[in-house]
């Protein structure tokens, strides 16, 4: 009868421990993205670790006020933050460089996209995150992260 309690244990155990992977702890990781010292309103950012067994990739998108909350891709919840590392950071903030026309929105709502030519708002080196310079020490608590952008004419 022991044997089968310690065998139900056993079993328990590892369902309750395989069952839980995939979690991991996150800090909250905010702040505010300028261009020239004006708020970034629309920009993409994405944080990628610079140790790949480090870290958990993240991104967020700003607000109007140029603020931001990054969210983990795997299993983040929006807006908590991501996990402790030293993170390379790229910000991009792209638009069509025209309408579309009627036969292009057409086409996009049948799936199809259009080729619109698309015009980029910041410098393109801070779209990448190998060539934009900009990092972040994720620590434990609270993280905020300002990042002033400079355009090609500053």
């Amino acid at each position: 009868m022991k044997k089968i309690h310690v065998i139900l244990i056993l079993f328990l155990f590892l369902f309750v421990v395989g069952c839980s992977g995939g979690s991991f702890r996150v800090e909250v990781v905010e702040g505010t993205v300028t261009l020239d010292g004006i708020p970034l309103e629309g920009a993409t950012l994405t944080f990628i670790p610079s140790d790949s067994n480090i870290g958990k990739s993240a991104y967020a998108r700003t607000d109007m006020q140029g603020t931001f909350k990054l969210t983990a891709v795997q299993g983040g919840t929006s807006g908590a933050g991501t996990m402790v590392g030293h993170y390379r950071v790229a910000i991009s903030k792209d638009v069509p460089s025209r309408e579309p026309t009627a036969k292009e929105i057409t086409d996009q709502e049948r799936g199809i996209s259009p080729d619109i030519p698309i015009l980029h708002i910041i410098p393109e080196k801070y779209n990448d995150a190998q060539t934009s310079g900009l990092t972040a020490e994720v620590v434990k608590g609270k993280n905020i992260f300002n990042f002033d952008l400079k355009s090609n004419n500053q």
